[in-house]
């Protein structure tokens, strides 16, 4: 086991400067110069030349990436271009928040998918297995930023069902004492009900919508390796001994197919924390990463998009990780070794 926890971190450490090398020179492609839209319109170049340095951009590359380079081993992600403050505090500051959506986009995924894939498998080929393969069309189909837009001008404007998309909390609603970062644990921590259930109001569509569109790839893995699991020999004996549907479908059908369904869940959550969260939080206001480098693009903060980047790849690093010694967890012929 120490061995693999060796070997792991060794493949996630360079899996991340890969990734930070990579970063780098691509951003260094992007149109626009940074300094000029720190400095504002109407600056001269004199004042254009002063942020430059300031940030180092005045540099030739390979210097500029020396000194990336070594920042970055000091777990220093410099500065933005945008706010002036460390990209790192920022990252950290909005983390809570897009923890609390992402990681209830992916109870909800979970949930969702699967709940329809075993469905879809038991009823395979009849009305219930085709109606939930029109829901995968449909939510991998369909964009979803206009189906938030329309979800808040049905279930917000009109019916008043959550509440409008203006952050965490509602407008008049104190942010609770910072225990966990997740305002609606928070506020149940500090008794207050009141704020709790603002925020739940508030939290709810968006994680809805985010699950949603996240639920498809994890309903087909479902779905595809419950059927391949029911139709297997280890089933058939189970029926010739005379067991129930249900303890088929649970102890072979659905144990026998949790490897490749843990590996989607691991994806879905590296979506759901990083790529799809990025509309989500400004269609919604949420102060979250996502949020924060759609800003930071539109501002071309090179330093920002670097961090975020960087940010998100750790993320899947970790995921990745995780899942491989969860699958020698539930399965133990999984051997995790050296190179792996």
């Amino acid at each position: 086991m120490l061995r693999s926890l060796r070997t792991r971190a060794g493949v996630a450490v360079i899996s991340v400067v890969s990734v930070a090398v990579l970063v780098f020179f691509i951003t260094q492609l992007l149109p626009g110069d940074p300094a000029r839209i720190a400095a504002g319109q109407y600056a001269s170049e004199e004042q254009v030349a002063g942020v430059r340095a300031q940030y180092g951009l005045d540099k030739p590359v390979a210097a500029q990436f020396a000194d990336y380079m070594a920042a970055l081993f000091r777990l220093d992600l410099g500065t933005s271009i945008r706010t002036g403050r460390p990209v790192r505090g920022e990252l950290l500051d909005r983390l809570p928040a897009t923890l609390e959506l992402g990681l209830l986009s992916l109870l909800i995924a979970v949930v969702v998918g699967v709940g329809l894939g075993v469905a879809a498998a038991v009823h395979r080929r009849r009305p219930p297995d085709t109606l939930v393969q029109l829901y995968v069309v449909f939510a991998s189909a369909t964009a979803i930023f206009w189906v938030a837009l329309v979800a808040i001008a049905l279930f917000v404007n009109e019916l008043g069902v959550f509440n409008s998309p203006t952050g965490r909390l509602p407008r008049g609603f104190p942010a609770p004492d910072h225990v966990t970062g997740f305002s609606v644990v928070d506020a149940l921590l500090a008794g207050d009900t009141a704020t709790a259930g603002a925020a739940l109001r508030t939290l709810l569509l968006p994680a809805i919508l985010l699950g949603v569109f996240a639920s498809p790839s994890i309903i087909k893995v479902v779905r595809s390796s419950t059927i391949r699991a029911l139709e297997s020999d280890y089933a058939r004996t189970s029926r010739s001994f005379g067991y129930s549907g249900s303890s088929i479908l649970l102890r072979d059908g659905l144990r026998n197919s949790l490897l490749p369904v843990i590996t989607n869940i691991g994806l879905v959550a590296g979506f759901v924390l990083a790529g799809g969260n990025v509309l989500i939080e400004q269609l919604f206001a949420w102060p979250g990463i996502g949020g924060y480098a759609y800003r930071s693009l539109q501002e071309n903060d090179l330093f920002a998009l670097r961090g975020y980047v960087i940010f998100i790849g750790v993320a899947y690093v970790l995921i990745n990780t995780v899942l491989e010694f969860v699958y020698r967890r539930v399965d133990p012929r999984v051997e995790i070794t050296e190179g792996r």
